[in-house]
């Protein structure tokens, strides 16, 4: 399931992502999405920074796992048909199996959701 429409800006910490909200989005139910699928945007976005780095570093891209998240906040119910979201992550600990990342959603330009994430990237077979 892909969520995101988007990277509309990446760099070696940090990659922004859009998603516009439709008619016909996944999870849209009375003209808007529950605010608590911001951290499936927030997931996604992560995949996307970590796979960038990794197709940058002449590598595959892997599978990564969300395995916690901290510090969610949701300053919205929901986001509504027609809106349109920047996912703004920051890699801030970690490396290039397991990290931490930092991320606020910002609509209009008022920061409506944020969240710290970690993540763990490879073979969860390979680890048992």
């Amino acid at each position: 399931m892909m969520l995101l429409d988007a990277v509309v800006d990446d760099a070696d910490k940090k990659t922004t992502c859009s998603v516009t909200i439709r008619e016909d989005s996944t999870f849209v139910e009375d003209g808007a999405v529950p605010a608590v699928v911001a951290i499936e945007y927030m997931a996604q976005s992560v995949a996307a920074h970590a796979g960038l780095r990794e197709v940058r570093s002449g590598r595959e891209a892997r599978v990564g796992y969300l395995i916690g998240a901290r510090n969610v906040e949701f300053h919205v119910d929901g986001f509504a048909v027609g809106e349109r979201l920047l996912v703004n992550v920051e890699h801030v600990w970690g490396d290039e199996d397991l990290g931490q990342f930092d991320i606020h959603v910002e609509s209009a330009g008022r920061r409506v959701a944020s969240a710290q994430l970690n993540v763990y990237q490879g073979n969860i077979e390979e680890q048992a």
